[in-house]
C-alpha cells in the first residue's frame, strides 16, 4: 500500500483527534507549511508537533491500516465535486523529497476533468510551497469518513497546482460519530468565576470543539483542569445551548479545547401520574428546522407526538441533536404540508438498540392557533368523536345549548331581545377569533353531545366557559370534555404565545357539577393565593329612567396609578383571594383590545371610582363586549367592589345613580352588575342572583394538574354524597 494513504489518514485524524478537524478551518494542520511531520525536530515545537503527536500518528496509522475500503476513482471525484459545489476544502499531502518530511496543505478543488484536478492554495499560505516539496495524496473529510487519494503533480504555479490521480481510492471509517463543521457559532464559557469567550469550529452529540479568543495558554490549561464548566452558545444573537460539559483535551498553544456534553436530562416540569396520551400517527409527522449549529435544513421522522412534545430517534453515527439544545424556529409537518411552526427544547437522551438515541424534545412555544390544531390532530387520532377547532356548525351549537340546558328559560329571556346581535357575535367568534378563542367538542356527525370553549378574556388571562353535556349513549360526555378541556390546558398554558397567567371559569353555586368540581380543586389545592373562589351578586339594574346626576359631594372619577392600588385594597378587605389579579388592572389601552378590534369585535376594560367628599367609597371595573361573547355577559357588565359593607356607603340608590351614569356606555336601557362582596346587597334588602368566579393561577397547574385530573375520575356515589353534604351544609 502507498505509504500517503494511511499517512494523510493519520494526520488528519491525529490533528482532529477527539473531533476531527473543521471544513476550510486550520486549526490541527500547519496552515503556513511548516512541517508537521518534521524527522529533524520532533521536539521543536517550532518545527513539528512534539514526540507525542508523533507517537499519535504512528498508533492511529497502525488502528487504521487494519479497516480501509478501496473505492473506484469516480466515487472519490464524486466527493471532491461536491466540496467544490459547498466551497469547502480539501487538503493535499505533500512530502520533502530530500528528508522526507511531510505537511498537510489545505487548498480549494476545481471540478474534477477526467482525472485531473486543479486546486489553489488556501489564502495565506506561503507562496513557493510546491518548490520543495512533492504531492502525495488528496484527503477529503466528509465529517464520518475520510477518502484518500494517491496524486502526482501535473503542473504548479505559485497559487496552485494540478494534480493527477494515479490509483483507486481508500475509505478510512474509524470515527463512530459524524461530526460536523460550525460557522458563526458564539460560545461563552463560565467557569471558577471567569469568562472565556470564543468559536464552537465542529460538533457531535458527545463533544464541541471550540476555538477561545486570545486566551492564554495558562488560562486554557485551567479550563482543562477544570471538574465541570458551563458552556453556553449563541447563533444568530439566539442561546441555542447551555449545559454543564467537562474538558476532554485542550490545546493550549492553538486556543483550543474540546468539551464532552454531559446531557443532563434538562426538568421543565414536574413528572406526571396522568399523562397526556401519546400518539404515533401513520403517516408519521416530520420535524423540519434549520440547525442553528451546521445552518444546514434538516428533518426528522417524529414519534410519540403530544401536545406537549414529541420524540426523535436518530442514528449514533448521524446524530444532530443534543441534550439542552433549543431550537427557535421549527415545523411539525403532517401529510398534505401541513406545517405547524413551534420552538423546541431537546431535554434528554436515551440510548436505544442498534446504536440509535431517543431524543426527547419539549415544544416550548406555540400560538394559540397552532396550538389548537395541534390538539385537534393528536385527540382526534384517540377519538374520532373529539374535535377541537375554532370553526363549529352554529346551527348544531344552538341546538346543543337548548336541548343541553344550558341557555333555560330564564337566561333565555335575558338574551331573547338582543339574539340577533348574539348569533353575529358566534358568527364572529366561532369562525375567525383562532388567537383568542378556541372549543372542543364532543360530536357524532353534524349533531353535538358535549362542548366546552375558552377565550382570553383579559391581557393575561383566560375564561373557561359554555361547559354543557348530553347523553351520548353510554358514554359520560360532560365528564369527556371537562377531561379534554385539562388536557389542552396541560400544553397551552406553558406557550409564552398564549399569555396565560390566570384561568377563570364563572358557575352558579346551585349548578351541582361545577360546584362539585371546581370547588372540589379549590379544597384540594388549599391556598387562596393559588386559587380562589369569589362570590359575586349579579343584578339586571334599569338605567333608562334613572337621574344621570349625583347627590351634592359625590362624584365619579377614572381609576388610574395609585387609585388602582385602593381597588386592589378594597378587594383584600373582603378577600384573600387572587380575583383581582385576574382582571389585570392598569392595562386599558393593552394591544390584546386592539386585537378584538381587528377581528371585528369589542373588548375593552377600565376603571372608575365612587367619591364623597374625598374619600373613596365604591370601584367600577367597566367591563365592555359585543352581546353574547358570554351567554350570561358576565364580560360586558359593570363589576363594583365596596371597600366597607357594613357601613352602608354608598347606599343602594345613589350606586344606582352611579351605575347609570357609567352604564351609558353600553348603549342600553338596562345594565349587568356584579357586586363583591355579596352580602352588600344583603345588607341593602335587594334580592339578587349569585355566581361564584373560581380563578387560578396558571403557573401553578404543573404541580396541581394531577390531582385536578384525578377529580375527573369520580363514581356518581361520589358525586351524590358531595351534593347531600353540601345541602346539608357540612361541606
Amino acid at each position: 500500500m502507498h505509504d500517503g494513504l494511511e499517512a494523510g489518514a493519520a494526520l488528519v485524524y491525529t490533528y482532529g483527534h477527539g473531533m476531527g478537524f473543521t471544513q476550510g478551518g486550520c486549526e490541527m494542520t500547519d496552515v503556513h507549511g511548516k512541517h508537521v511531520n518534521d524527522r529533524r525536530g520532533r521536539d521543536n515545537p517550532e518545527r513539528g508537533y512534539g514526540a507525542e503527536a508523533m507517537s499519535a500518528v504512528r498508533s492511529t496509522r497502525a488502528r487504521m491500516l487494519t479497516n480501509p475500503v478501496r473505492v473506484p476513482l469516480k466515487r472519490f471525484f464524486n466527493l471532491v465535486n461536491y466540496h467544490h459545489f459547498l466551497d469547502r476544502t480539501v487538503f493535499l499531502l505533500a512530502r520533502d523529497p530530500r528528508t522526507k518530511d511531510e505537511v498537510l496543505i489545505p487548498v480549494h478543488p476545481g471540478p474534477c476533468r477526467g482525472d485531473l484536478l486543479s486546486c489553489t492554495i488556501e489564502p495565506g499560505l506561503r507562496e513557493g510551497a510546491w518548490e520543495t516539496v512533492e504531492p502525495v495524496s488528496l484527503v477529503v473529510d466528509t465529517g464520518d469518513i475520510l477518502a484518500v487519494a494517491d496524486v502526482e503533480a501535473q503542473d504548479t504555479a505559485p497559487g496552485g497546482i494540478t494534480v493527477r490521480m494515479v490509483r483507486d481510492a481508500r475509505l478510512y471509517t474509524n470515527r463512530k460519530t459524524k461530526r460536523h463543521a460550525c460557522s458563526n457559532v458564539y460560545a461563552v464559557i463560565a467557569f471558577s468565576g471567569e469568562r472565556v469567550e470564543g468559536e464552537l469550529r465542529e460538533y457531535h452529540p458527545g463533544g464541541l470543539r471550540v476555538s477561545l479568543r486570545g486566551c492564554s495558554a495558562e488560562t486554557v490549561e485551567r479550563i482543562r483542569r477544570e471538574r465541570f464548566v458551563t458552556l453556553n452558545l449563541i447563533s444568530a444573537k439566539e442561546k441555542v445551548y447551555a449545559g454543564t460539559v467537562r474538558c476532554t483535551r485542550a490545546e493550549p498553544e492553538k486556543g483550543v479545547v474540546v468539551f464532552e456534553p454531559l446531557n443532563a436530562p434538562v426538568r421543565l416540569c414536574r413528572e406526571r401520574t396522568h399523562r397526556n396520551v401519546r400518539v404515533n400517527p401513520d403517516p408519521a409527522p416530520r420535524l423540519a428546522f434549520v440547525h442553528p449549529l451546521t445552518g444546514r435544513r434538516v428533518f426528522f421522522d417524529i414519534v410519540d407526538l403530544t401536545t406537549a412534545g414529541f420524540s426523535i430517534v436518530e442514528k449514533n453515527d448521524k446524530a444532530l441533536l443534543m441534550t439542552g439544545m433549543t431550537i427557535r424556529c421549527a415545523e411539525i409537518v403532517f401529510p398534505g404540508e401541513l406545517a405547524l411552526p413551534c420552538s423546541f427544547q431537546v431535554v434528554y437522551a436515551k440510548s436505544l438498540w442498534g446504536r440509535k438515541t431517543r431524543f426527547g424534545c419539549a415544544i416550548t412555544d406555540m400560538t394559540p392557533h397552532t396550538y389548537t390544531r395541534l390538539f385537534n390532530l393528536v385527540t382526534r387520532a384517540i377519538d374520532p368523536h373529539s374535535v377541537v377547532t375554532s370553526r363549529v356548525s352554529l346551527d348544531s351549537l344552538w341546538e346543543f345549548f337548548f336541548q343541553s340546558g344550558f341557555i333555560y328559560p330564564e337566561k333565555y329571556q335575558c338574551i331573547s331581545g338582543y339574539k340577533e346581535a348574539f348569533k353575529a357575535t358566534y358568527e364572529q367568534l366561532y369562525h375567525d377569533c383562532p388567537d383568542i378563542f378556541a372549543s372542543i367538542t364532543y360530536q357524532s356527525n353534524d349533531s353535538i353531545y358535549g362542548h366546552v370553549s375558552i377565550i382570553r378574556a383579559y391581557p393575561r388571562t383566560w375564561m373557561v366557559h359554555h361547559l354543557a353535556a348530553l347523553p351520548m349513549g353510554a358514554k359520560r360526555t360532560g365528564i369527556f370534555v371537562l377531561q379534554q378541556i385539562l388536557n389542552f390546558l396541560d400544553g397551552f398554558h406553558r406557550m409564552p404565545s398564549t399569555n396565560m397567567g390566570h384561568l377563570m371559569f364563572y358557575y352558579r353555586p346551585e349548578n351541582k357539577f361545577p360546584n362539585f368540581f371546581f370547588g372540589g380543586v379549590h379544597k384540594e389545592i388549599g391556598d387562596q393565593k393559588v386559587c380562589s373562589i369569589d362570590q359575586f351578586a349579579y343584578i339586571l339594574v334599569n338605567i333608562e329612567d334613572r337621574a344621570k346626576t349625583l347627590p351634592q359631594g359625590w362624584e365619579i372619577a377614572p381609576c388610574a396609578g395609585g387609585h388602582l392600588d385602593g381597588m386592589v385594597s378594597a378587594y383584600r378587605r373582603n378577600s384573600s383571594g387572587i380575583m383581582i389579579d385576574a382582571f389585570d388592572l392598569g392595562h386599558e389601552g393593552h394591544d390584546l383590545w386592539d386585537t378584538y378590534r381587528r377581528l371585528g369585535l369589542t373588548r375593552q376594560c377600565s376603571a372608575f371610582m365612587l367619591v364623597h367628599e374625598g374619600r373613596e367609597k365604591a370601584y367600577f371595573l367597566l367591563d365592555r363586549s359585543d352581546r353574547g361573547l358570554n351567554l350570561s355577559d358576565l364580560l360586558n357588565s359593570i363589576k363594583v367592589f365596596i371597600p366597607d359593607p357594613a357601613s352602608g356607603e354608598p347606599t343602594w340608590e345613589i350606586l344606582q345613580d352611579a351605575v347609570s351614569i357609567l352604564g351609558e356606555a353600553y348603549g342600553s336601557p338596562e345594565v349587568i352588575v356584579q357586586i363583591f362582596p355579596a352580602k352588600y346587597l344583603t345588607q341593602q334588602g335587594v334580592p339578587f342572583k349569585t355566581y361564584n368566579l373560581w380563578v387560578l393561577k396558571a403557573r401553578y397547574l404543573d404541580p396541581h394538574l394531577d390531582d385536578i385530573k384525578a377529580n375527573t375520575n369520580f363514581s356518581y356515589v361520589k358525586f351524590i354524597k358531595s351534593v347531600i353534604k353540601t345541602k346539608l351544609g357540612m361541606a
